[in-house]
């Protein structure tokens, strides 16, 4: 797309300009206009010093002028209103960038020291080492991590050896424990089956004897008193047959209270006393297998426990291990390397000796294939940017051919002008490049002039920028009509940095005086003219 320059102004001879004063600014060039600005506080204060004492210095000239006389018209530096299609666009400086990039961060988990690395702007291949890091610190992680996991696969092996002993003593215990169980309810049957009655039987025997015996010792004293009182037997042995009887009498007495005891108390105690046993033989049974069970199942989470312990140090010795091989940082794809940097942090800066961190971009490798424009646009004109609008570049790589794109995209948020903010308000811009040339060689942050077409004004009545100035709320021209220059009001529309568009006030062919401001001061100087406003929007469209 061409520039948008003005008809050739016809101007006659310069007026000669006194000592210390300012020359107006000449044909083509535009006063400061709506557009992308990224000086410095300290420049801008520059300008505008140097601004005032232009226009003071104008003032003071051109009412020294205006007071000489045989001034002539043929003398105004002037231009002609011409009509034409009028292209309004967004121009500043911007930068390339790959349009496909391929970053590579420090995996390394809390970083590293760099030894060394490629020089910056080599051509690498995919797998190709760009960058090595320190690996002492890492070993001897590694080695301490080593012996934890050693000690803890020791534990593991102790663990299941504990475990082992434990379900053997289970195992007994429990066997103890079923066996008193056993005995005591063979000791219950054995009593009430075959004990009981063996006894039963024994006493029952013994009471049936002492009652034969106490009836042989009843008879036997009988016969003994028969014999004495026939004179065949003493006095004495009837005593002596006596006592026997006694003595089997109480013996049948002593075995029907046994029989009684027998029956009657000592088979319910025994009796009790074996069920109760054999009871407790159950409930011992019973807390044996959960007591066992538990102090098993115990030991088993301890082996678990244990073994989770040694498989957590085994992976972090792995992982450990793997960030070795992290400390060798090499190209994930073939591209031209870039090292990451901060301009306000120099110890940022990727250099031998430096330090890195984990998840820190390191470097980039652009397709050098797909390259875009990344430009800043002044808050004052972003407006009209949008996405989508065609552009035209002219790269300083490649001088005398212009490129074409597209407006991709507009940032939402601006940045300031420096890290403190408080600057100047830009908005990154993203520019496409549809025609770039095959095998150009172009480079990130080369530089690209970059003119954003945003509309375009058929027919539209057009002056140079320097033609119309504000004053009083007024935009005014200057006619240079005959031999006189006079003051005329306009309305202005679009414009850009060199021409505006005049809707109201000047017909096609008008000559203009390209001193517009300076004469709004001097009028202004002299009591003939109201205060001159600030131009540096007149590119703007007038206030509706």
């Amino acid at each position: 797309m061409p520039d948008p320059l003005p008809a050739p102004a016809t101007a006659t001879a310069a007026e000669p300009l006194p000592p210390g004063s300012l020359p107006p600014p000449p044909p083509g060039r535009s006063l400061p206009a709506a557009r992308s600005s990224r000086k410095s506080g300290r420049l801008a204060r520059a300008a505008r010093y140097a601004a005032a004492a232009a226009v003071v210095g104008a003032v003071a000239w051109l009412a020294v002028r205006q007071l000489l006389p045989g001034r002539h018209i043929d003398e105004v530096l002037a231009a002609t209103a011409t009509v034409g299609d009028l292209e309004i666009v967004v121009a500043d400086k911007g930068e390339l960038e790959s349009s496909e990039s391929v970053q590579v961060m420090c995996e390394v988990e809390g970083g590293g020291k760099i030894t060394t690395i490629l020089p910056e702007g080599t051509v690498v291949k995919r797998g190709d080492v760009v960058a090595r890091l320190d690996t002492d610190a890492l070993q001897k992680a590694i080695n301490e991590q080593e012996v934890k996991w050693e000690q803890a696969e020791g534990k593991v092996k102790a663990a299941i050896s504990e475990l082992e002993v434990q379900r053997n003593k289970a195992e007994g215990e429990i066997a103890k424990a079923e066996l008193a169980h056993v005995l005591a309810d063979i000791d219950r049957e054995s009593f009430l089956e075959a004990e009981y009655k063996g006894e039963l039987d024994k006493k029952k025997a013994a009471l049936e004897l002492a009652k034969k015996e106490l009836k042989e010792a009843e008879d036997n004293l009988e016969f003994t008193r028969g014999m004495v009182k026939k004179g065949f037997a003493q006095l004495e042995q009837i005593r002596i047959v006596e006592l026997t009887h006694e003595q089997k009498k109480y013996a049948v007495q002593q075995g029907n209270a046994d029989l009684l005891l027998f029956t009657k108390y000592t088979k319910r105690r025994k009796t009790t006393e074996l069920e109760a046993k054999a009871k407790d033989a159950i409930r011992d049974l019973d807390r044996t297998k959960k007591s066992q069970a538990a102090a098993t199942e115990k030991a088993a989470s301890e082996v678990t426990a244990a073994r989770k312990t040694a498989d957590l140090e085994k992976r972090q010795f792995e992982r450990i291990r793997d960030q070795l091989g992290k400390c060798e940082v090499k190209a994930p794809a073939a591209g031209i390397v870039i090292y990451f940097k901060r301009p306000w942090d120099e110890s940022a800066r990727i250099r031998p000796g430096g330090q890195v961190f984990f998840q820190q971009p390191i470097f980039t490798l652009p397709d050098l294939s797909q390259m875009k424009v990344k430009m800043k646009v002044h808050e004052t004109v972003v407006k009209k940017v949008k996405a989508g609008l065609g552009c035209t570049m002219k790269i300083d790589a490649l001088p005398g051919q212009v490129l074409h794109g597209k407006v991709v995209s507009v940032a939402t948020l601006a940045q300031g002008d420096d890290w403190r903010g408080g600057g100047v308000k830009e908005y990154e811009t993203t520019i496409s490049i549809d025609d770039m040339p095959t095998e150009a060689g172009l480079r990130p942050g080369m530089s690209a002039e970059v003119k954003i077409l945003v509309k375009t004004v058929p027919g539209a009545l057009t002056v140079p920028v320097q033609a119309v100035t504000e004053t009083g709320g007024r935009h005014v021209c200057y006619i240079a009509t005959g031999d006189k220059v006079e003051q005329r009001e306009v309305a202005v529309g679009d414009g850009n940095d060199q021409l505006i568009q005049v809707v109201t006030g000047l017909a096609a062919g008008d000559r203009v005086a390209l001193d517009a401001r300076n004469r709004a001061a001097a009028e202004l100087s002299t009591g003939s003219g109201s205060a001159p406003a600030p131009t540096a929007a007149l590119g703007s469209p007038a206030p509706k």
